[in-house]
């Protein structure tokens, strides 16, 4: 695969455009009773951040009086404002978070009660809470000047640290206090949207509570987790201060293990670790984690405080290839989150100067598809025809393993994580609401049904007509049991790793389409003249390397044989996803069928994007008028009832599978 060279751009949510005021200015409105207003505090923290980027060592290294100044273009800034400065904004973090830190250890039941208030007090200014700690680390390294302060300073910000990677919560909050929800609710029908949570049944019977506090507080931690990653990633100063104050600790407080290799790599993986364990810490919580696995376009996922740039450096790092597969699915899952959720193609806000980020993404998502895929030997066998597709030099190597950034305990912790991890999937699966084929494959079609919007209006009767015949197809597939695992018997690390990178896949894939379609089609005529599209196109090209040999395979394959022209690489993908949502329906899992639909789904995208149209796979379509083969439209005749009933399902596989195999 071509090495593709970006230039390295920071998220937008970091370019924060203050006003054309003075520092001095700022640094007085932040200093009055009002001033500490998410407005002031990002104005700041943008100001902050152009001066750790760009000031001159030497000048601040050799500075011994606190009363001099240093012109960074912006204005004079005295070392002792700074000095000022610090001081007041580390006070107002030391007190924000001794209030926070005083609500967990009776995190409320009742949402009227007086410590309940405290809790809904402290998340509405969890804004500001974000970006003042995110104020407070950047300071940390402009206070260089001064190891002493640096120090003080630096162990506040560690207390605070560890006392986010210490706290536990049950649910989101502590066993007593749980969130509440119905065992009986189906998976994917639960769901939050502003201040609320709701839980729909399979009735379509829908109960609507307030949200809960312990919910508040378990989302509070994970964004302040998420914000100290965010910013030790991008500054490696940071990294470098954490650790030796750290180090400087008594054994029992120490955060992390003493070990400097990778840029201090080893700072971030602690932190992500505790994200990881509170975002599974018991059944409420695995429940929620099983959810985020399917991008949805009815559920609200929350943006996290990580920016895909940062995120995607950690992604890109050496040390994840020894790195526990549940750890690798968590990461790759707040990587698609940052990319965001799927939204609706008339009302997408796209940022363009994000769209290398995107592709190397999608890239990085494909590389760890192919690697993992191949490492399974899926079919009795490799899925690539020559064994192996990753090589080592596409992987690299790594010298020093994972666990070896880690403490002890950190890594009995995760041992602990994949043990109990196991005992959740087994109780998923028995629980799990589809208890047949016929059931999966009725909420298959109203999966895509619920998420057409990525399409224009005007194709989407097609494209839920050629996914229906895909999912009936792929459903009915006849495959021996003995060359893939039968259901309960599939590793459940490896499912959420690979629903982890199909998401992300698909995620970055869209961004890339979107970009295709409504910036590089509105300058070139030709669209295979797009370098954007040349790369994309060169990262689909290795799915070439999996075998075809199952019947709904073939059957497209001589399908679009009709148009030899067009998709010559994308169908390859197509095909092999195909394969893929096959062994998904026979494993029954039905995140891993839905993560398998909605990359079919950008797929098409692309598709449309490359033709204008979707006629290679006309004969896909179930239609009595836009059946181009006569044999198909006696067989699926009927299927699109589907759309009205689910209970037809039953008899129209019956029909698809003897399509196949007559």
């Amino acid at each position: 695969m071509e090495h593709r060279n970006l230039k390295k751009k920071r998220n937008l949510r970091r370019e924060i455009r203050h006003p054309l005021h003075t520092l001095q200015t700022l640094i007085s409105a932040i200093q009055s009773p009002e001033g500490l207003n998410p407005g002031n505090m990002k104005s700041l923290y943008g100001v902050l951040v152009h001066l750790s980027l760009n000031k001159p060592a030497t000048t601040w290294s050799k500075c011994k009086s606190a009363s001099s100044c240093i012109d960074m273009k912006l204005d004079k800034l005295r070392f002792e404002d700074l000095h000022s400065l610090s001081d007041f904004l580390f006070n107002e973090l030391d007190v924000g978070f001794k209030d926070f830190f005083s609500v967990l250890h009776d995190v409320p039941i009742s949402t009227d009660s007086d410590q309940a208030v405290l809790v809904k007090n402290i998340w509405a200014k969890s804004e500001g809470l974000m970006v003042l700690l995110r104020c407070c680390m950047v300071l940390l390294i402009l206070m260089e000047f001064n190891p002493e302060l640096c120090t003080v300073k630096g162990r506040l910000l560690l207390s605070i640290l560890g006392r986010l990677m210490s706290t536990e919560l049950s649910g989101g909050g502590n066993d007593k206090n749980s969130l509440i929800f119905k065992r009986s609710i189906s998976l994917e029908c639960a769901y939050i949207i502003g201040d609320c949570t709701a839980s729909v049944t399979e009735e379509s019977v829908a109960s609507i509570t307030q949200l809960e506090p312990s919910y508040l507080c378990y989302t509070l931690i994970c964004r302040a987790l998420e914000v100290f990653a965010d910013e030790l990633l991008m500054h490696r100063p940071l990294r470098g201060y954490f650790m030796l104050i750290d180090s400087a600790s008594s054994r029992s407080e120490t955060l992390f293990n003493f070990h400097f290799g990778h840029g201090n790599i080893g700072s971030v993986l602690e932190v992500i670790c505790a994200h990881l364990f509170l975002s599974v810490s018991d059944e409420l919580a695995f429940v929620n984690f099983i959810r985020r696995l399917v991008w949805s376009n009815k559920d609200y996922v929350r943006i996290p405080e990580i920016s895909l740039s940062t995120a995607l450096s950690l992604l890109f790092s050496p040390v994840m290839l020894s790195a526990p597969k549940m750890f690798q699915a968590h990461l790759v899952l707040v990587v698609s989150e940052a990319i965001g959720i799927c939204t609706d193609s008339d009302n997408m806000m796209l940022d363009v100067q994000l769209m290398d980020w995107y592709l190397k993404a999608f890239e990085k998502s494909v590389i760890l598809y192919t690697s993992h895929m191949s490492s399974l030997h899926v079919y009795g066998h490799n899925m690539t025809s020559n064994g192996s597709f990753v090589s080592s030099c596409l992987l690299g190597s790594s010298q020093t393993t994972f666990e070896s950034y880690l403490l002890q305990v950190t890594v009995d912790k995760l041992y602990l994580l994949t043990a109990k991890s196991k005992s959740s999937w087994d109780s998923y699966l028995s629980n799990m609401s589809f208890g047949t084929n016929a059931d999966l494959v009725a909420a298959s079609v109203s999966y895509v049904k619920e998420n057409l919007c990525i399409f224009d209006e005007s194709f989407r009767d097609e494209v839920l007509s050629i996914s229906n015949c895909i999912i009936l197809g792929c459903s009915s597939d006849d495959m021996s049991e003995t060359l893939f695992h039968k259901k309960g018997e599939t590793n459940h690390e490896d499912m959420y790793l690979f629903a982890s990178i199909l998401k992300l896949m698909s995620s970055s894939m869209l961004k890339a389409v979107w970009y295709l379609r409504y910036v590089c089609l509105k300058s070139l005529r030709d669209v295979s003249l797009s370098k954007e599209y040349e790369y994309v196109v060169g990262i689909l090209g290795c799915f070439q390397q999996f075998s075809i040999h199952l019947p709904i395979q073939n059957f497209l394959c001589e399908t679009m044989q009709s148009y030899p022209e067009r998709h010559k690489v994308s169908k390859w993908m197509l095909l092999h996803l195909l394969g893929l949502l096959s062994l998904s329906f026979l494993c029954g899992i039905d995140f891993l069928v839905k993560d398998c639909l909605f990359t079919m789904m950008i797929l098409l995208n692309l598709f449309i994007f490359e033709e204008g149209d979707l006629k290679a796979l006309g004969s896909l379509i179930c239609s009595e008028t836009k059946s181009s083969s006569s044999k198909l439209s006696d067989k699926v005749e009927g299927v699109l009832e589907v759309r009205k009933s689910s209970q037809l399902i039953s008899s129209n596989i019956q029909k698809i599978q003897d399509m196949y195999f007559r």
